[in-house]
């Protein structure tokens, strides 16, 4: 364009401006120079401009769109401002412009996807056939934004406008596309086959959910198909017959792409009502002579149904193809029609409540008697959508915290939870009792949709808790247990929603911690393990023997040092406590074995720490030093049968001298083992 050209072009559109922005324009000294002129025509544009932004028309000129990036798929009637980016994307280029005046020209793109917007992006569709039409075996534009068509437009819109950079490589690769695409023979289908989707249930309100999946093949020759007639057919037992009462719409995808889509939600869209057969016509579908082609049906269903459970199914009544010479060719595939079950939105929302396997084993835990405590993870669960569909957010979960010696408001100072990785510590405690010996506090921690769980996922909730200051000697010792019982009986204890609030139902399952025990002083029992054998006595073959070995670390807690008595285990008894370690041996009925042929125990020290040379009999342990210890205990019952040894607790002094305070090892099936076969007596 010369600049006399321009010029002239500048100053017919400074016209049509004068006439929108008069009354607001004060009146100007005449123009004595081209330069005055082309000043007023520039702040007439820039007032232009600025009304059309402000009447949503959008002033940014078209070679400023990128970058950008679209993300979701338009067709006619879309609207929202990355409609208005599109048209300028492809105003950006000559040869797919909007307009050439008016709506949706360059500098009066629109939010609205119209005709004019279809027909722009069908050109683009054609000047990049290779990367959008070729690969779903389409000849003819469709005019539709799809993926195939919006990954286009993203690779070309990373960082610059778009520009007509086709090479006479690229020419040649389009040129050899259509080639490909060039009909031969007189086609015939070879096979027709429809299956139904993966997933034979789907939701009210889905939104392009696969129902059915059709696979075919033609010999002697390429089919250019025109025309696929689909029937909706309800179930004999529904109470809703009406296809247009159920779908909103009925689409077919190759590849990932939408390749056509029908309106379903009328009884004007179907061509036969009876039968509830939708037609797709004009599809221009190229199938070459033995290529195996799939094509899904899918189909997006209305919201708040009013008759669910309901079956229905999906059938190919007939396909029309063209071969080489033009000749059409209407089949109807003798295949069964395959079935699938609406279902109301949210049916299989869920959450399973279970155990963590990370969940901490029960452990002293040391606190202060001047000053709060660290934090300590005491409970570690799961919440397990399963078969969820929907996306699950939790508004509330409430966990029950047992404690003894003290209550919840004595021993604890604060609770957070984490869930997913999401910390919580909006927490309300509810007492059901209040008494020196313990209570069960209710923890609510109010999430108020802070963690949403993907469908189908599995996350960890990891409860911990900061502790006061112990300093009442009765309350050393004490422990503290939290659960998450009563799921889906009691609705207040997890508050969740997929697509509509869960009810009790679809909230199951329970988990309980191990106990822990608080302590400011004293010996922390560390890395248990516990192993049994069964072997026959040597003289007595008849006769065997169960030997029992528990291995496991004992650690300082606090400054103190302690007195632990060695070779002195005993079964449990009143008065026990003085002895280094306690257990008892149960029979299979869980009874308390009192009476055996024979018995042995020794508790000594294995390995490395501690010191023995302090006091004879005794395992001196200074604060912060840790010793491996071994109980061996071998049992020869008078009854045969399977056995089980629980150690019950370990004992120390603070001085060298019987113990006198106990840890206890609970809950007893940490610290238990029971013999793999019979013990002869």
């Amino acid at each position: 364009m010369t600049i006399t050209k321009e010029f002239a072009s500048k100053l017919a559109v400074a016209f049509v401006a004068v006439a929108m922005v008069f009354a607001a324009f004060a009146p100007a000294a005449k123009a004595q120079t081209t330069e005055d002129l082309q000043q007023m025509i520039n702040d007439l544009l820039a007032q232009v401009a600025g009304l059309q932004s402000q009447l949503g028309q959008g002033a940014t000129s078209a070679a400023g769109v990128c970058p950008y990036t679209w993300t979701r798929d338009l067709s006619s009637g879309s609207t929202g401002a990355d409609v208005m980016k599109l048209q300028q994307f492809l105003n950006a280029d000559a040869d797919t412009r909007v307009a050439a005046e008016g709506a949706g020209s360059v500098g009066m793109e629109t939010e609205y996807y119209g005709p004019a917007t279809a027909a722009a992006v069908s050109k683009m569709q054609v000047k990049y056939r290779a990367d959008i039409l070729s690969p779903a075996n389409l000849v003819n534009p469709t005019g539709y934004f799809g993926p195939s068509s919006r990954a286009k437009a993203n690779s070309l819109c990373v960082a610059a406008p778009v520009v007509d950079d086709s090479t006479d490589e690229d020419a040649t690769e389009d040129e050899d596309e259509d080639e490909d695409k060039t009909l031969s023979g007189e086609a015939s289908l070879k096979s027709f086959e429809l299956d139904g989707a993966d997933e034979d249930t789907i939701e009210e309100g889905a939104e392009d959910a696969p129902i059915g999946l059709v696979t075919f093949e033609f010999e002697d020759g390429d089919a250019e198909i025109s025309r696929f007639d689909i029937a909706l057919v309800a179930n004999v037992a529904n109470t809703e017959k009406d296809p247009w009462d159920v779908f909103e719409s009925v689409s077919m995808w190759v590849d990932g792409d939408k390749v056509a889509e029908k309106s379903a939600d009328r009884k004007s869209d179907y061509l036969n009502e009876d039968a509830g057969t939708l037609r797709f016509s004009g599809l221009d579908f190229i199938a070459m002579e033995d290529e195996e082609v799939e094509i899904t049906i899918a189909a997006t269903l209305q919201n708040n149904l009013k008759y669910l459970p309901e079956d229905w199914t999906v059938d190919v009544a007939s396909v029309r193809f063209f071969d080489a010479d033009g000749v059409a060719t209407t089949d109807s595939p003798s295949v069964p029609a395959v079935g699938f079950t609406i279902e109301t939105a949210g049916y299989e929302d869920e959450i399973l409540v279970k155990i963590s396997s990370n969940d901490p084993d029960a452990a002293t835990l040391e606190v202060k008697d001047n000053a709060k405590s660290d934090w300590y993870d005491v409970f570690v669960f799961d919440l397990d959508t399963d078969d969820s569909i929907n996306d699950i957010s939790i508004d509330s979960i409430t966990v029950q915290v047992l404690t003894t010696k003290a209550g919840y408001s004595t021993l604890v100072d604060d609770a957070e939870i984490t869930i997913d990785g999401t910390t919580i510590d909006d927490v309300t405690v509810t007492l059901s009792t209040t008494t020196i010996a313990g209570d069960t506090a209710a923890l609510k921690f109010d999430v108020d949709g802070d963690v949403v769980i993907d469908a189908g996922d599995r996350v960890e909730a990891e409860l911990a808790l900061r502790f006061k200051k112990l300093d009442n000697p009765a309350y050393e010792g004490a422990t503290v247990k939290a659960s998450i019982t009563t799921v889906g009986t009691n609705p207040d204890v997890i508050v969740a929603e997929g697509s509509d609030d869960l009810d009790t139902s679809k909230i199951t399952g329970t988990a309980t911690g191990d106990a822990h025990t608080l302590r400011t002083s004293g010996v922390a029992v560390t890395d248990f393990s516990i192993s049994s054998t069964v072997e026959n006595n040597t003289n007595t073959p008849a006769n065997s023997t169960a030997s029992f070995v528990a291995e496991f670390s004992l650690e300082v807690i606090g400054d103190d040092e302690v007195y632990v008595p060695l070779n002195t285990a005993i079964m449990y008894a009143a008065g026990s406590t003085t002895k280094g370690v306690v257990y008892r041996i149960e029979d299979a009925n869980s009874a308390m074995v009192s009476t055996t042929t024979s018995l042995s125990a020794i508790f000594q020290k294995v390995g490395g720490g501690g010191d023995t040379s302090v006091s004879p009999g005794y395992l001196y342990l200074q604060a912060g030093e840790v010793a491996d210890v071994k109980l061996s205990v071998t049992f020869d019952p008078t009854t045969a049968g399977y056995y089980t040894m629980i150690v019950d607790s370990v004992n120390f002094n603070g001085a060298a001298s019987p113990a006198n305070e106990a840890v206890e090892l609970r809950p007893a099936t940490d610290y238990d083992v029971t013999t793999s076969s019979s013990v002869n007596n």
